[in-house]
């Protein structure tokens, strides 16, 4: 039987500060295991949390990008639950009292409502050895902020909810809360899933699926955890509420835990941490230094620039590409010829090498010079992209490397035209086809006058040279 796939997710994003939430440990990724932490955010007996105002700012932000309500008045609650990867046995977090709430993102042409979003505390990592068949803790990201992104039941299909995250993750870049690194876990998301007969509007048993860490992972597992399901209601079996692991390497989902409610954690308000206050003009600073975001950039590139649709979405989609076109723009405001080399020729040779924007050689002002000198007819369209290879494998100054390589054009008329009288005396069968009415024994023609004159000259130039000097009457 066809079954209709319920949907809801909860994201957890780390927010990009210097320092832990409630302490003064770096929140920066990586390093070696268990160097980054202390008593404070591994909560020793005797030590007490000091909320970071820098995460708090981020949360608004976050907020503001998904059309939030913000609350002036939240408050922190402990989680408690015993798991290796959290060594007080609590996590400190927002249940009763969030600080964002009731927001909505349109993915196409669905809105996608927001439940909340609460500030906590990150977890540790439990790395998994099965060789060894060893489990080990690293507490490296303990305390690490995060905020939790809930979702409503809203989505119906994987892609839909492939095309939440990537949104969403989107917005936050943009917002300057989260980088949003899913294969660096800064950005994971738990699924909430469940399937009833089209037309039903009671909800099925769901399960939640944790962890998934890439947009791949997350169509797979639902997918997958659609069949599991549909096989167990058509085999007249039930669903079980519960959490679930999903193997990447197996494409399966398997049993974790049963499924918690709010009750199992036994929530209760966090004693050492008082409520965050928001005044109206603390909001109303957090907004005015928020950054242009995905959609006001969209609208900008497509109604002040003149951008194709298409064009603007594929920069858009890039927070880094578009930054870069940004930075281009400002020096040389060719806006149409600066998207096109940037999308067709750069974004080729960025695939090609596998390497992102941000390890570019060459700076903004370098292709911003590059688009001058071929719009301003200095160089040949294909001198241009010869010059981005340049650029692009050992960096340089575009002027430069024209100079060096014979690619600045020469727009002496005269020696055009006297080459034109060589090339035509020389190929008389080519000229008498030619004025016979073959059109195609142009391009012949300009090939030999482009063979003679070099790279250095003007192809504009040189056609309409050949042009008038084919048009002549014989002499």
């Amino acid at each position: 039987m066809k079954y209709e796939t319920v949907i809801g997710l909860e994201i957890h994003a780390e927010m990009l500060t210097h320092s832990k939430v409630f302490c003064g440990c770096t929140a920066e990724f990586g390093g070696e295991e268990n160097t980054r932490v202390c008593p404070r955010c591994s909560g020793l007996p005797g030590t007490l949390p000091v909320l970071n105002q820098g995460a708090v700012r981020l949360a608004v932000k976050a907020g503001l990008a998904l059309g939030c309500e913000i609350h002036p008045y939240s408050a922190f609650d402990r989680k408690n639950y015993f798991y290796p990867d959290l060594p007080k046995a609590y996590q400190i977090t927002q249940f009763a009292h969030p600080i964002c709430t009731d927001g909505a993102v349109d993915i196409g042409e669905k809105t996608v409502r927001i439940n909340r979003i609460h500030i906590e505390e990150d977890a540790g990592k439990l790395v998994h050895d099965d060789y060894e068949n060893v489990s080990l803790a690293d507490y490296n990201r303990c305390g690490v902020p995060l905020i939790e992104i809930v979702t409503e039941p809203d989505l119906r299909s994987a892609e839909e909810a492939r095309a939440l995250v990537e949104e969403i993750a989107l917005r936050l870049k943009y917002a300057g809360v989260c980088d949003a690194r899913m294969e660096q876990g800064s950005l994971r998301c738990d699924v909430n899933i469940s399937i009833r007969q089209p037309g039903e509007t009671k909800f099925g048993t769901r399960t939640e699926i944790k962890n998934l860490n890439s947009l791949k992972s997350i169509v797979r597992a639902i997918e997958y955890e659609y069949t599991r399901q549909a096989d167990l209601l058509d085999a007249g079996r039930p669903v079980i509420q519960q959490t679930l692991h999903f193997n990447e390497n197996h494409g399966t989902t398997k049993p974790l835990r049963s499924k918690e409610e709010a009750h199992d954690y036994r929530y209760f308000p966090e004693p050492d941490i008082p409520p965050i206050l928001l005044s109206d003009a603390d909001l109303a600073a957090i907004r005015d230094d928020m950054p242009e975001m995905p959609a006001d950039r969209l609208r900008r590139y497509t109604a002040d620039y003149g951008l194709p649709e298409a064009d603007a979405r594929q920069l858009v989609a890039d927070k880094a590409l578009s930054d870069f076109y940004d930075a281009v723009i400002a020096v040389y405001p060719a806006y149409k010829p600066v998207a096109s080399l940037i999308l067709v020729e750069l974004l080729r040779r960025l695939n090609d090498a596998g390497s992102t924007v941000g390890e570019l050689r060459f700076a903004p002002a370098d292709l911003a010079a590059l688009v001058r000198l071929s719009e301003t007819g200095e160089i040949s369209k294909n001198a241009a992209k010869e010059i981005l290879r340049t650029l692009f494998e050992a960096g340089g100054h575009p002027d430069e490397i024209a100079e060096a390589n014979g690619y600045l054009m020469n727009n002496d008329t005269a020696a055009v035209e006297a080459a034109a009288a060589e090339i035509l005396a020389a190929n008389p069968k080519a000229v008498a086809e030619y004025r016979g009415g073959s059109q195609k024994v142009f391009g012949f023609l300009m090939g030999q006058m482009c063979k003679k004159l070099g790279k250095s000259a003007n192809p504009q130039i040189i056609r309409q040279c050949l042009a008038e000097a084919l048009e002549r009457p014989e002499a």
